[in-house]
């Protein structure tokens, strides 16, 4: 029994010391896997860190470019003839043919309607009859007032030789009696009395020719008024009015061009002011385009443009502007030949093509300043020093791929849309303009290669547009010189 004890004891040590050992060693594990947690999840957030400062200092760069800085003001507007013609006729009838629908190309010449001509040449049958006669009485008229101032004229004569025959005859017996009162021949009542006698005749005599002469005169003026009579007529006007409306009755194409509406139908009767149809020239087009109250003022006429439409996709047709609408239109209806927005201005421009048709969509730039390419740089990229200099910053690169801000004066120029021309100063195309909007990019501060990105590099658009809102990228960054 003894050394069954002592043996369980010694078994029972052996126990124990085994089991000391086990914990000994799971200890170690433990504290050898907490180490490499510690560095596994020291290395990550060092890599974290890092990354996140990366991220944080990663700029925009762009190489800085010629731009063209000429000033445009951008339209929308629909393509018409360069002209429109409203058809008309002055046939007061119905409509018999109508040979064409809107859409239609026509020629100069070509027929497009015809009018009813038959009950036109009935009334003017019967009105020239009517005139014919009343034309016959006339020339009656007219003949026998003339033969009244022919007459009166004639009976002037008459008249006139009897009293001048008078008045001779009272000179010679005056010139007689006055020789013998003188040589106390005859008494004074004889000498008298022959001077009265020459008196009355001469009295006589002016006597006649006023009123010869106003029988006369009397005789041309129901000439005259008979002639008046006759050229304003009723019937004339009316005749002359019903030949007209039958010379009216075959409606023909004054131009070339398209026909953009048909106002009648087959059946219908014409008015005189009625428009038939509309013809727009097609051999020169136009852009009748929209123009907003804030640009109105700033088109004149004679100004370059350029059109473009979807059925001629990228190719930039030729204009000038002919006409500036500065009339706000409140119905809805702009210049003519096109639509325009309701309270719209409009301007018409010009095209030196016939590429397109009439109905058209189209596009202009209206060019308000011709600038041409100029080196170009954004201008809220531009900053300015205490002393008011102008200056940007660019990276310029090291051998190892990195680079460092560095400030480059600049004198600036005019301002279009986004861009400021550069006039002077140490800017030049090709450099690596930083794109710093908030000015947080100090001269003097460096980056590394993976800090830096380009869009226009990596084909992904404008900097400008993009910016730093695209993922880190190396630029492989090369620097024109």
């Amino acid at each position: 029994m003894k050394d069954k004890k002592a043996k369980n004891e010694q078994n029972g040590t052996v126990v124990v010391v085994q089991s000391g050992k086990k914990k000994k060693k799971v200890l170690i594990i433990v504290l050898v896997i907490v180490a490499l947690l510690a560095v596994v999840i020291g290395t990550a957030v060092h890599n974290m860190t890092k990354t996140i400062e990366t991220v944080a200092n990663t700029v925009e760069v762009e190489p800085v470019q010629l731009r063209d800085l000429s000033d445009t003001i951008s339209l929308k507007g629909t393509i018409a003839g360069a002209s429109s013609t409203n058809v008309t006729s002055k046939a007061i009838a119905e409509i018999t043919t109508m040979n064409v629908q809107a859409g239609d190309m026509v020629k100069e010449g070509d027929l497009l309607c015809t009018l009813d001509s038959a009950s036109i040449e009935e009334k003017l049958a019967d009105l020239e009859k009517n005139v014919s006669n009343a034309q016959a009485v006339s020339d009656i008229n007219s003949q026998q007032t003339q033969t009244a101032i022919e007459q009166a004229l004639e009976d002037q004569q008459t008249q006139l030789e009897a009293a001048q025959k008078a008045v001779d005859d009272a000179q010679g017996a005056f010139d007689w009696a006055e020789m013998q009162y003188e040589g106390g021949q005859i008494p004074f009542q004889e000498y008298h009395a022959a001077k009265s006698a020459l008196e009355t005749a001469e009295t006589a005599y002016e006597t006649t020719l006023e009123t010869t002469n106003r029988a006369v005169e009397n005789a041309k003026i129901t000439a005259e008024l008979e002639k008046y009579k006759d050229s304003g007529s009723d019937a004339q006007d009316t005749l002359k009015s019903l030949r007209e409306q039958l010379a009216d009755c075959e409606i023909k194409a004054p131009c070339d061009g398209v026909v953009t509406s048909v106002n009648v139908r087959v059946g219908d009767i014409n008015g005189e002011k009625t428009t038939i149809l509309t013809i727009e020239d097609t051999n020169s087009l136009k852009l009748v385009a929209t123009v907003a109250e804030a640009d109105i003022l700033k088109i004149q006429e004679g100004m370059k443009a350029s059109v473009t439409a979807d059925a001629t996709g990228e190719e930039e047709l030729s204009g000038t502007v002919t006409r500036v609408v500065r009339v706000k239109s409140q119905s809805g209806g702009g210049a003519e030949g096109a639509p325009a927005a309701a309270g719209g201005y409009s301007v018409e421009i010009s095209i030196d093509s016939n590429e397109l048709l009439v109905g058209m969509a189209a596009k202009a730039k209206v060019m308000l300043k011709e600038k041409g390419e100029v080196l170009a740089v954004p201008y809220d990229l531009i900053q300015y020093d205490e002393n008011g200099g102008a200056f940007v910053l660019v990276a310029e690169p090291n051998d190892d791929g990195s680079a460092v801000a560095v400030r480059k004066n600049i004198e600036v120029g005019e301002e279009v849309d986004y861009y400021t021309e550069i006039t002077g100063g140490d800017l030049k195309e090709g450099d690596m303009l930083i794109y710093d909007y908030t000015f947080s990019v100090t001269e003097g501060q460096s980056f590394a290669p993976e800090q830096m990105y380009s869009n226009q590099m990596m084909g992904t658009g404008d900097g400008a547009e993009a910016g730093a809102s695209a993922a880190p990228a190396a630029t492989g960054m090369e620097v024109a010189e």
